[in-house]
C-alpha cells in the first residue's frame, strides 16, 4: 500500500514538473523579472488565503471615492502583481503565475477605465494620467524583460498581456498633455520596433536552429539506411548467394550516390537560409542604429544663433 502510494506521489511530482516545463518553456535555468518598484502583497498568489489579499484590495477601491483615485489604486495593485510574479516565477508556479500576470493586466485596464471616466465628468486628470502612465512603462520594461527570457507558453503569456497593458495605456495617454501626448507616441512607436527586431533575431534564429536539427535527423536516417545495406550484403556473402549480393550493392552505391547529392543540396540550402538569415539580421540592426541616430537628433540641445548675428550687424555697420 505504501509502495502504491509512494508510486502516485511519485507519478504527480512528475506531472506537475511536466506541466511547469511546458508552461515555462525552459529546461535550463526559470526566467525572472528584475526588480520592481512595488512590493508584493503579504499574501502570495498560491496561497489559500490569498482571497483576503483581494478583499483588503476591494476595501481600498471602495474607500478611493473618485475615480482618479480608484486608478491609483488600480494601478497600485497592478504593481503588487508584478511583484508577486517574480516570487511565483522563482517558485515555478504555473496557476500563480496565471493570476499574477491577468492581475497586472486587468488593473491597468481598469487604471484607464477610471481615467476615461473622469475625463468624462469634465475633470482634470493630466497629473494623474502621467502619473500612472511613467508607472505602466516601468511594467513594460519589466515584461519585456521577461518575454526576452520566457519560452513555450510562457512567452505567449507575457505577449498577451503587453499587448493589453499597451491597449490601457494608449487610453491614459488621451489625457496627457499635446506635447506628453506626441512623445508617448514615438515611445510607444520605437518600443514596438525593438520588439520586432527582437521577435525577427529570435525567428531567424529558430530557423537556423530548426534546419540544423532536420538535416541532422537526415544524415542519421541516411547513415541507418547505409549500414542496413551494407548488413544485408554481408549476409548475402554468408549465404554464398551471388545474384542478392550484386543487387544489395548496387542498391548500396545508389544510396550512397543519392545521399552524396542530398547532402550537396542540403549544404546550398542551409546556406542560403544562414544568408537571408544574416541579412535580415543586419538590416533590423541598421534600423535600430537609425532609430537611435533620429533619437540623438531630437534630444540636441537648440543653439542660440543670436549672437553670430549681432556681430554680423555690427560689422555691417562700420563697413
Amino acid at each position: 500500500m505504501c509502495a502504491i502510494f509512494f508510486f502516485l506521489i511519485v507519478r504527480v511530482d512528475e506531472a506537475q514538473a511536466r506541466h511547469r516545463s511546458k508552461v515555462l518553456g525552459t529546461s535550463v535555468g526559470v526566467p525572472s523579472l528584475p526588480p520592481t518598484v512595488e512590493g508584493p502583497g503579504f499574501i502570495l498568489p498560491d496561497s489559500p488565503l490569498f482571497f483576503l489579499d483581494r478583499l483588503k484590495q476591494d476595501v481600498n477601491l471602495f474607500l478611493a471615492i473618485t475615480p482618479e483615485a480608484k486608478a491609483k489604486v488600480r494601478s497600485k495593485i497592478a504593481g503588487e502583481r508584478l511583484a508577486e510574479l517574480r516570487f511565483m516565477l522563482a517558485k515555478q508556479d504555473p496557476k500563480g503565475i496565471d493570476i499574477a500576470l491577468s492581475g497586472v493586466s486587468d488593473n491597468i485596464k481598469e487604471a484607464a477605465a477610471e481615467i476615461e471616466r473622469a475625463q468624462l465628468a469634465g475633470k482634470n486628470v493630466t497629473l494623474v494620467a502621467k502619473e500612472i502612465n511613467d508607472s505602466i512603462k516601468k511594467k513594460q520594461e519589466a515584461l519585456d524583460s521577461l518575454e526576452e527570457e520566457a519560452g513555450g507558453e510562457l512567452k505567449a503569456k507575457v505577449a498577451v498581456v503587453s499587448q493589453g497593458v499597451l491597449e490601457s495605456k494608449v487610453k491614459i495617454e488621451d489625457a496627457l498633455p499635446e506635447d506628453q501626448l506626441q512623445e508617448e507616441i514615438e515611445d510607444d512607436l520605437e518600443r514596438n520596433v525593438h520588439r520586432g527586431i527582437k521577435k525577427t533575431s529570435d525567428s531567424a534564429r529558430d530557423v537556423v536552429e530548426y534546419l540544423e536539427e532536420l538535416q541532422e535527423q537526415e544524415k542519421e536516417a541516411a547513415r541507418k539506411s547505409l549500414k542496413k545495406r551494407e548488413e544485408a550484403i554481408k549476409k548475402a556473402i554468408e549465404e554464398k548467394n551471388e545474384e542478392l549480393r550484386k543487387d544489395e550493392e548496387r542498391l548500396l552505391e545508389y544510396e550512397r550516390k543519392k545521399n552524396d547529392e542530398l547532402l550537396k543540396l542540403e549544404a546550398k540550402e542551409a546556406l542560403e537560409v544562414k544568408e537571408t538569415v544574416q541579412k535580415a539580421q543586419e538590416a533590423a540592426l541598421k534600423l535600430n542604429s537609425t532609430r537611435k541616430e533620429v533619437n540623438q537628433v531630437k534630444t540636441q540641445p537648440v543653439t542660440s544663433t543670436s549672437g553670430e548675428g549681432s556681430s554680423g550687424s555690427g560689422k555691417s555697420s562700420k563697413d
